[in-house]
């Protein structure tokens, strides 16, 4: 399973992210073979940095979230999410010049169903790709996620107005621009840890913004 360990910064969210990095050795040997460090994001706007792990269980978190990552300088609080039934989708290697972002959205407990088989599978407009797109339940007013590449902004919030926000069940969507990632294990790495999670059949692609 694949777990999102959110950290929030107290004030200078580079120096936590820059923390995180200098010790991805240490923070990886906490886990073990119990899983594996994925790759770190940060929102536009967020004083944040979101730490993606494959797990072989949830327990297998707890320590590294504890003894490790509640330590490093600069995090003033956690929150983990789980990634519920997650696809993740093969993107094409012309995409490094394409923006990623995040859709989070309430959708109607009545609607879970429906919602998620529609987003499943959408009609995608020009200019947009998909990422990986889950439950995650983390909260009381963000219970769905969709990452997706997109040539600009204005074509991804176009997207969500148009074809998000109009889906019945959702109540609402918002978007949220990924300023900066870092990947810890290479591209076919990850393809084996998002195989085990329903995933589509990648293929030949690379990993999303895989450098600062």
């Amino acid at each position: 399973m694949i777990l999102i360990v959110k950290m929030l910064g107290d004030t200078n969210a580079k120096r936590m992210w820059d923390a995180i990095i200098r010790q991805q050795d240490d923070l990886q040997s906490s886990l073990g073979r119990k899983g594996k460090l994925l790759y770190l994001s940060k929102r536009r706007g967020y004083n944040e940095a979101c730490l993606f792990i494959h797990v072989k269980d949830s327990g297998s978190v707890i320590e590294l979230v504890v003894e490790h990552l509640s330590k490093i300088e600069g995090i003033s609080s956690l929150c983990i999410a789980h990634l519920f039934r997650p696809r993740f989708f093969p993107v094409p290697k012309d995409t490094y010049d394409m923006k990623r972002y995040v859709i989070t959205a309430k959708v109607n407990p009545r609607h879970f169903t429906e919602v998620y088989k529609k987003l499943l599978n959408p009609n995608l407009p020009e200019g947009l790709k998909r990422v990986y797109y889950a439950f995650t339940f983390h909260s009381y007013d963000d219970n769905l996620q969709y990452s997706f590449l997109a040539d600009n902004e204005e074509s991804a919030q176009k997207y969500v107005n148009e074809k998000i926000n109009t889906v019945k069940g959702i109540i609402i969507a918002d978007l949220h621009q990924i300023e900066r990632t870092k990947a810890f294990i290479p591209y076919k790495e990850w393809v084996k840890y998002t195989s085990q999670e329903e995933s589509s059949t990648p293929g030949q692609y690379h990993m999303i913004n895989d450098v600062e």
